[in-house]
């Protein structure tokens, strides 16, 4: 498969079945396609200097303030789908730390134009078990009827701290779609936030997590409805083992002027050791009446009960819990939009599952 990194390839305009970008530096502009590496730009995109950031000083000023603390932008990309295009292939973004990059300070903006549609990949991992700190801020704005599925796998190694704050605004009927896997990092703090603005906006986060040994995973959803018949919807499975420890906290916020609003929250957990610890706290703010809003949380244990049921129906010990596994994360497994990502996170969950 070939690896599109310079501008010459992609002018080309002969794309394999995926664009892929390895962190090299790039600057390219064609078709209904930009894209450009952070670090040649200033921190924010003309859209986020201007229109985008309108009346949100305070939250901009943050984000300086946060690149100001680590001294400089290393990575990321800004990408903009243009008016009426629509990307047929997915965009995959591939960012490995090691001995020799142990800092990584990510900043990306994306922006996509009306009835535009695309779907980009952040594949983060380690090449080696080196200590490492992984900043990250994505930036989003979706303009009226766009679509866009943005897949985030974070599988960093057992030395490493992973900060991944996502925000996103979506204008118009435009649709964003989060799929979040979080499997990799000593301690990952992530914050996924999106504010429906649009008039028949919709946005859906699916989280999945699989958390072992003594990691620490602190997990924070955000659904802000604003938009009448704005439609939000926050699903979290995971799967802890070990001495794993993990917080899970969903926001639903029904804005005034969201008229028939429709938001949920769900999180189911499945629990393989009674040392590891999960806190749950989903909550809803309502700021306008003609609502719909629903928000649960559900904590399972293997019992010995469930293991002999599935063991006397000719499975072995690891079989069944397999299976147990499977059937709490599936749900959402499935509904990732790339195959080849489902293959992936399949085979990584068995693998952590069984500590190969």
């Amino acid at each position: 498969m070939d690896i599109l990194m310079s501008q010459t390839d992609l002018s080309k305009n002969v794309y394999p079945e995926k664009i892929e970008l390895d962190g090299s530096r790039i600057d390219f502009s064609g078709d209904g396609l930009i894209i450009r590496s952070s670090e040649s730009r200033q921190l924010l995109s003309p859209f986020l200097d201007v229109e985008y950031i309108a009346g949100k000083d305070e939250r901009v000023e943050k984000i300086k303030e946060f690149f100001s603390a680590h001294s400089f932008i290393n990575a990321g990309y800004h990408i903009e789908i243009l008016k009426g295009y629509k990307l047929d292939r997915p965009l995959i973004i591939n960012q490995y730390s090691d001995n020799k990059r142990s800092r990584i300070n990510e900043y990306n903006s994306i922006f996509l134009g009306e009835n535009s549609a695309a779907t980009i990949v952040f594949n983060y991992n380690a090449e080696d078990e080196s200590e490492a700190i992984n900043s990250r801020v994505t930036e989003i704005r979706v303009a009226d009827n766009a679509v866009l599925n943005i897949i985030k796998l974070q599988r960093g190694n057992n030395s490493s701290l992973n900060l991944d704050y996502n925000t996103a605004e979506v204008h118009g009927a435009g649709v964003i779609n989060w799929y979040t896997v979080e499997m990799g990092s000593r301690e990952s703090i992530s914050s996924f936030h999106t504010e429906l603005k649009g008039n028949g906006s919709s946005g859906f986060l699916s989280s999945i997590y699989f958390a072992g040994g003594e990691q620490d995973f602190d997990l924070n959803y955000t659904m802000e409805l604003t938009g009448a018949r704005s439609l939000g919807r926050i699903e979290s499975r995971g799967v802890m083992k070990d001495k794993a420890r993990k917080m899970f906290r969903g926001n639903l916020f029904f804005n005034s002027g969201a008229v028939k609003a429709d938001g949920s929250e769900k999180e189911t957990v499945l629990l393989l050791s009674p040392e590891a610890k999960t806190e749950s706290i989903p909550a809803l703010y309502c700021g306008e009446e003609d609502v719909v809003g629903e928000h649960a949380a559900s904590v399972g244990r293997i019992s010995d009960k469930q293991l002999y049921y599935l063991m006397s129906r000719g499975l072995s010990l690891s079989e069944a819990r397999r299976l147990l596994v499977e059937s709490t994360l599936n749900p959402l497994i499935e509904v990732i939009p790339l195959p080849e990502v489902r293959e992936l996170v399949n085979e990584e969950i068995l693998r952590r599952l069984y500590n190969e």
